[in-house]
């Protein structure tokens, strides 16, 4: 991995711990996640959707081992196996942390 690409990499790893200290860390491994091979030849490891529960504002997997599922989907795997991405008093860090993670998982995965 180039420098630059590290030093990117290592700048969004520093938002995501920025950000999730105002809200509750997730219990999913970022740097385990199944790769899905998108049509298009993208991949995707963390599609993420954000709910509103009694707790707060819970970011959410779609990407599963077996696929990206649908949001009902997501959310009951959610509430089974109580994993998540991160829980957050507001609307606007869940989603600020999500596109950010979205960045992270980017750079982590950009040599596919």
């Amino acid at each position: 991995m180039s420098q630059k690409k590290r030093n990117r990499a290592e700048f969004y790893d520093r938002m995501l711990n920025i950000i999730g200290g105002f809200g509750e860390p997730g219990n999913i491994d970022l740097y385990n996640r199944p790769v899905i091979r998108n049509e298009d030849g993208s991949i995707s490891t963390v599609a993420s959707m954000t709910i509103d529960d009694d707790d707060g504002y819970r970011v959410l997997p779609t990407v599963f081992e077996d696929g990206i599922v649908e949001p009902e989907e997501a959310i009951n795997r959610a509430y089974k196996s109580k994993k998540h991405l991160g829980r957050f008093p507001n609307l606007k860090l869940a989603d600020l942390y999500a596109q950010v993670l979205h960045k992270q998982q980017e750079h982590l995965y950009s040599g596919y």
